[in-house]
């Protein structure tokens, strides 16, 4: 199966002239209510809502590529199992992907947004799914989530068995090469792994789609260490970001500001080039001049990709016993609290092996904890 592919025929020689990137922060609603079971309506209205979002992006703002939020189809919903999120989660390419597609033809652009998919290849479990619509309709990218602790699976979780499906070690991080720059997809909580990012640049990507959920936690505050980390990964990888963040959620039980929005666009100087002044829904929108940022790839000078020298790293990564890989490969964990009893015995035994310094004291901190959906 594949994960990315390079529609051969678009991506030309010729030099590409500055293009618009739409960042959209849409209005959501939740396909789970209180204790109610899946509700396909409110997936429907929220693809449907998307759809128009596309259009607008690419009538009015002439927009090339156009992102969408983390759980823009789904919404946020705490508590659900994972039998729920299953029962809920769509297939990659499905129908949504489809009715998608139809209005990135029509429209003429890329389209990227998250959904939760589930597989036939992995037999109950889901998946956190971005995924990129070119503008012949058709998925062309898909990129799993590599971190975050849920109870969903995730590509480290059943290693082995995902390279055997997917490809070798290049398959977790896919790279889509377009006439308006290579893009690479991450989710959420990915962007506190510089790794993610780094990985994605030396597999070529030019622009970072970051598609996200952020609530309003003080990480993710304007001065907290989610925005410093975008502006960072963005300056060290020499490439743009596009952050979308969900906006306010409708027909909710839950706080309907959730989200902090605060969606943005940076450059690969680490500038923020437009910001959503709200958690309102809205569409954002910059340019992109990709020939800029490949002079200055070009540069011998500050080129922290052509200086990187991995080798020198590569042994330290190695000995770290940090998060075990395939420790999900024979069943999938039942709940979040899982992931957290593994999380608490890596601690340990990096405390042991001195990695960490254990404190003196302890505490029962929760507060600002990324949300267990996450």
């Amino acid at each position: 199966m594949v994960l990315s592919k390079t529609p051969s025929a678009m991506v030309g020689a010729s030099m590409q002239q500055p293009f618009n990137i739409s960042v959209v922060q849409p209005a959501v609603r939740p396909v789970f209510r209180g204790d109610a079971p899946f509700s396909r309506g409110a997936l429907q209205a929220n693809l449907d809502r998307a759809c128009e979002h596309v259009l607008t992006a690419a009538r009015y703002f002439r927009s090339k590529v156009v992102v969408f939020p983390e759980f823009f189809l789904h919404g946020f919903q705490m508590g659900r199992s994972n039998e729920d999120w299953i029962s809920a989660s769509v297939r990659v390419p499905g129908r949504e992907t489809e009715q998608l597609g139809k209005v990135a033809r029509e429209a003429q652009c890329y389209v990227a947004g998250m959904t939760y998919e589930v597989m036939p290849e992995f037999p109950g479990r889901f998946w956190n799914t971005a995924f990129i619509i070119a503008p012949d309709g058709q998925v062309a990218l898909r990129y799993h989530k590599l971190y975050a602790m849920t109870g969903k699976t995730r590509p480290g979780d059943v290693y082995d068995e995902y390279q055997k499906h997917f490809g070798g070690p290049e398959s977790l991080f896919p790279v889509l090469k377009t006439p308006y720059g290579n893009l690479g997809c991450l989710v959420c909580y990915d962007i506190n792994f510089p790794e993610v990012t780094r990985c994605l640049a030396l597999r070529g990507a030019e622009i970072f789609l970051h598609i996200s959920s952020e609530g309003r936690s003080s990480y993710h505050l304007p001065d907290g260490g989610w925005e410093i980390a975008r502006r960072t990964r963005a300056y060290e990888n020499i490439a743009y970001l596009a952050m979308s963040n969900c906006g306010p959620a409708i027909d909710t039980d839950g706080p309907a500001d959730f989200s902090h929005g605060h969606s943005q666009v940076v450059d690969f100087n680490g500038r923020v080039l437009n910001m959503a002044e709200s958690a309102g829904e809205t569409i954002i929108t910059a340019e992109v001049d990709i020939e800029a940022l490949r002079r200055r790839r070009a540069r011998a000078s500050l080129n922290f990709l052509a200086e990187l020298s991995p080798q020198i790293h590569a042994p330290i990564y190695a000995a770290t016993q940090a998060w075990p890989t395939n420790h999900w490969a024979d069943k999938p964990m039942a709940s979040v609290a899982e992931n957290r009893a593994v999380e608490a015995a890596v601690i340990t035994r990096m405390q042991t092996a001195g990695v960490l310094t254990a404190p003196t004291t302890t505490e029962q901190a929760t507060a600002g904890r990324v949300g267990s959906q996450d």
